[in-house]
C-alpha cells in the first residue's frame, strides 16, 4: 500500500498531524494500535476549548473528523518495522510504502510499583499538576517522593493546591474505595488518609519499531527534532511525547501541527 505520509500512532499528536495533512490533500494512513497512555484519565485537564472532555472522547472526535476528509484513512494495526527509506511493517505483515512518515508512537509511563496503584492511575493517583492540579485543589494531597529533586521540583506547585500536604519516602501500598483514593499505607501499617496522591511516573518512548534507525536524541526519553518536526533521518518526522520535556495534550497536538506543516513544505506538489 502506498501513501504520500504514514502517521504511525493514532493519539492526539497522529491525529493532529493527519487531520493537517488531510486538509492539504495529502494521501494519509494513521496506523492505531488503540492504546493511548492517557486512556485511563476521566478528563483532559487545561487544554482550552475542551473542558471536561476524556481523552478517549477527544480521540473519538478526531477520527470522527478525518472521517470527513477523503484522502486520509485509518487502520488499525502495530507498526513492528520502520525503515530509512520509508517503508513500514505491521505486525501482520502488511507492507506500507511512503514519501513521508510521521512517528508519534508516544510513551509508556513508568509508574511506582506499590500495590493498589494501578488501579487509581490517572484518577486518584496522578504525575502532572498542570493536568489534573486544579482538579485537586484543597483536597488531602500526597506526595511519593521519588528524590529530593523530584520533591523540589513538586512542592512549590503542589503548595499552591492545597494547605494539606503529606510528603512521603516510601509507601507500602495504597487503600481505596468506590475507585477512589482513601489513604496511603505506610511500611509500618500507619494509614495516612489523602484524596490524591502525585508520583513520578518517567516516560519512556514507545519506539521498538524504529529504534534501529538510530535517530539523535535531544535526551535519552526524546527524539531531536527541528522546528517541523524533522528527525536526523530525511523523511522521517516525530511528533507528541516522543519528543516533548513535558507530556501534555495540548504539547501533543502542536507538535503533530508542527511535523504536518513540516512535511507539507517539504513535499511541495
Amino acid at each position: 500500500m502506498n501513501a504520500d505520509v504514514i502517521v504511525i500512532g493514532g493519539g492526539s499528536a497522529g491525529l493532529q498531524a493527519a487531520l493537517t495533512l488531510g486538509r492539504m490533500r495529502l494521501d494519509v494512513v494513521v496506523v492505531d494500535a488503540g492504546k493511548p497512555s492517557n486512556a485511563p484519565a476521566h478528563a483532559i485537564g487545561g487544554l482550552l476549548g475542551a473542558h471536561d472532555v476524556a481523552p478517549l472522547g477527544l480521540l473519538a472526535t478526531g477520527r470522527a473528523q478525518l472521517a470527513e476528509l477523503p484522502s486520509v484513512r485509518l487502520i488499525h494495526g502495530e507498526a513492528t518495522s520502520v525503515e530509512p527509506h520509508r517503508s513500514v511493517t505491521l505486525a501482520d505483515g502488511t507492507s506500507l510504502t511512503a514519501r513521508a512518515v510521521v512517528l508519534a508512537t508516544g510513551a509508556d509511563y513508568a509508574v511506582p510499583d506499590v500495590p493498589g496503584l494501578a488501579e487509581l492511575w490517572g484518577t486518584s493517583v496522578i504525575h502532572c499538576p498542570f493536568c489534573h492540579g486544579w482538579e485537586s485543589r484543597d483536597s488531602r494531597i500526597g506526595l511519593l517522593a521519588a528524590s529530593d529533586e523530584h520533591a523540589a521540583h513538586l512542592v512549590p506547585m503542589l503548595s499552591r493546591l492545597t494547605a494539606d500536604l503529606e510528603i512521603f519516602d516510601a509507601v507500602a501500598g495504597l487503600r481505596s474505595a468506590d475507585s477512589a483514593l482513601r489513604a496511603v499505607v505506610l511500611p509500618d501499617g500507619t494509614e495516612v488518609p489523602r484524596d490524591v496522591l502525585f508520583v513520578a511516573a518517567p516516560p519512556a518512548p514507545r519506539d521498538a519499531a524504529f529504534a534501529h534507525l538510530g535517530l539523535e536524541r535531544a535526551e535519552p526519553d526524546r527524539v531531536a527534532v527541528d522546528a517541523f518536526g524533522r528527525t536526523s533521518t530525511a523523511g522521517v518526522y516525530a511528533a507528541g511525547d516522543l519528543v516533548t520535556p513535558a507530556p501534555a495534550v495540548a504539547q501533543a497536538l502542536a507538535t503533530g501541527q508542527r511535523a504536518a506543516v513540516g512535511v507539507t513544505r517539504d513535499l511541495g506538489a
